[in-house]
Formats: C-alpha cells, structure tokens, sequence
C-alpha cells in the first residue's frame, strides 16, 4: 500500500531528516503565541501544537503570501534588476519547502489562495513558492478549540492542497497517506522512518475517520447564506456589531483567505534605484476603498464592516464556487472586541 505508519517517537526524526533536504517550516511557539517558523532541527519545533490541538496565530498563507514582500528591484539605467524569486528568504535557501503540521482548514484555505491566485489571472509571485512547497497536514479528529467551526463551513476534510496527511490512529501510531507525487516521494526517500501498514492498522484507520465524523457537527446551515445576507443588506445588525468593530485589521491579518494587498514603490534618494513591494492591506481600513478625486466607496464603517461578509459569504462562493471562510475561528480568537463571526451570520439567518 502506498500508505504508511509512523511512531509517533519518530515524528522529531522525521522533522530532522526533512531538515537535511528542504526548507522546513514548523509550529514554534514566538513569544508564547503559537506559530509556523522556519526550523533548522526537531529541538525547535513544538509538537504539543499539533496534539493538543491549537493552531498558530497566522496560518500557512504566510509563507506564500508573506505581510511584505518584494515584487521585483529596478534601475535607472538597468530597469529591472532582481525578480521576486530571486530576493525571497526561500529561494536564497535554494531548497524545496515543506510546511510540516498544517491542519485541514488550514490546507482548505491555502486551496482557497491557489484558485484565487491562479484562476482569473497568474500570480506568478504567489505561484512560485506554492509550486515549491510540500505541505504535511495534520488530522483534527475533534474540534481543536472552542472557536472553531471549520465543520460548518465544509473544510475539516480537503480532497486536496495536501501531500501527505498524518492521522493518529493510536497513541503511538500514525498512519501516513500521500496525496501527491511530492508525499509518495517523501514517504519513499525515508523508508527508516515509514514503516508498512498492517490490516489492524487499516482497521484503526477507519474508525478514526468514523470518530471524526462523530465528532465534529454542523453549528448553522450555510445554504442560502448568501441570499440572507443580501436580503439584509441595509439591516440595522451590521450596525450593531460595526459599534464594537474597532476596525483594526486583526480579523482580516489571521484569516486564512483573506488575500487583498497594496502596492507601494520605494525609491532611493537619488532616483535612480528602488524596489516594488506588496504588504497586507485590510478592507476594514479607512483607505482601502480611496480612489483618485477623494472619494470613498466605503466611507461609513458599516458600511467596510458588511463589505468584509459579501465578500467571503457571497462574492467568493458564487465567483469560484468555494467558501471564503473555512471556520478556523482565528479571527473569533484574536478580536480585541470579542466579535464572534458566528453570531453576525446567526443573526442574519434569525437564529439567535
């Protein structure tokens, strides 16, 4: 079978042997909140992380997608100097990535990313360092916490966007099942660490995935949510929740899907050199909307914080036919005016 188990002891020496051959990025915890770092070795990485269940602050989109980035370096006199593959961190390593720890929603969301950024145009920028990465995701066979519904929203278990994904079928077992070309290479070039599955262990397999259908439950029904939000398009509940909003971009920096950036020139002092970057742009930002002439198509900041739900709820699912929230909970978990998105769309629907 192409399936195969790992001990749950050898998960460090699985790290450390990718470490020999990729650019290895892990769970650590900075500054007490976890994260996905970069790792040179198993010492540094926190498997709590993925058995307890709690998922870092930023999610993997950061790797392809970072908060600021470089496009490209130019010149006077040269014009473009230096591509954005050749200033990144990752291709100045000159080795393949792989993220090792990602959890389901969180390949759900990289999914969404990818059909973003390669379906109605090319982000070569983006593309590039997805194309180079190899992604180990690791299975929730229950909510991981309080926050999350990612059952909900249809993304507790991808059909795609994995290389390998890792299911603990014991206390000290895992079992291992390739998704792509990348993971049975993975699970082939390490044979001292992948070992061959028996019949019991197939058996142990089927009833974790049968625990996690258990498990995990609908917390509101998301078909026809588009239809409601628009029927409530000049609803008095936007403005409710938009008197807490402190409209600080937190939600939009966290979230998996969240994707819009600006674009800023940074020229030297003498004009003859400088560099195009992207950073994080959020639409809950009173400048995101500003176009030439001074006007602002979302002035009102009930008007920025309805916008942020016709997106993901209605604009996404209709435009590429996926959810534009995978229910990971981040941006539940990191508000600062303990907004819970879950009781927006609740009360849009009538049920709470």
């Amino acid at each position: 079978m192409l399936s195969k188990i790992i001990l749950r002891q050898d998960l460090p020496k699985l790290v450390d042997a990718l470490a020999n051959d990729f650019l290895v990025i892990a769970p650590t915890y900075e500054k007490k909140v976890p994260t996905f770092s970069e790792v040179e070795s198993s010492s540094e990485v926190e498997f709590d992380i993925l058995f307890n269940e709690k998922l870092p602050m930023l999610p993997p989109k950061k790797i392809f997608f970072p908060a600021k980035q470089t496009v490209f370096k130019y010149s006077l006199t040269k014009g473009v100097t230096d591509s954005c593959d050749e200033v990144s961190d990752a291709a100045n390593h000159n080795k393949n990535i792989v993220i090792f720890g990602v959890s389901p929603c969180d390949v759900s969301g990289v999914g969404v990313l990818e059909r973003i950024f390669k379906e109605n145009y090319s982000d070569d920028v983006f593309l590039q360092l997805r194309d180079k990465t190899a992604i180990i995701s690791m299975n929730c066979l229950d909510h991981c916490y309080e926050n999350c519904f990612c059952e909900t929203m249809s993304s507790n278990d991808p059909k795609s966007g994995f290389d390998i994904m890792l299911t603990e079928i014991s206390k000290s077992k895992l079992i291992a099942v390739p998704n792509s070309d990348k993971g049975k290479k993975i699970l082939r070039d390490y044979p001292e660490i992948f070992t061959q599955i028996s019949e019991k262990d197939s058996e142990a397999y089927t009833d974790a995935l049968n625990l996690k259908n258990k498990n995990f439950k609908t917390e509101f029904l998301v078909e026809g949510l588009a239809s409601h939000i628009e029927d409530n398009f000049e609803s008095k509940i936007w403005e409710e929740f938009t008197e807490k909003c402190l409209f600080c971009g937190s939600c939009t920096f966290v979230c998996p899907t969240c994707y819009c950036y600006t674009v800023k020139e940074i020229v030297s002092v003498d004009l003859k050199d400088g560099e195009r970057q992207r950073e994080w742009d959020s639409c809950y930002f009173p400048e995101f909307a500003l176009v030439a002439g001074d006007h602002n198509f979302r002035e009102k900041k009930e008007q920025r914080f309805r916008y942020r739900y016709l997106h993901k709820f209605v604009d996404l699912p209709r435009r590429y036919n996926l959810e534009g929230c995978v229910g990971c909970g981040r941006c539940v978990t990191y508000c600062p005016a303990n907004i819970d998105v879950r009781d927006v769309l609740k009360k849009i629907r009538g049920v709470m």
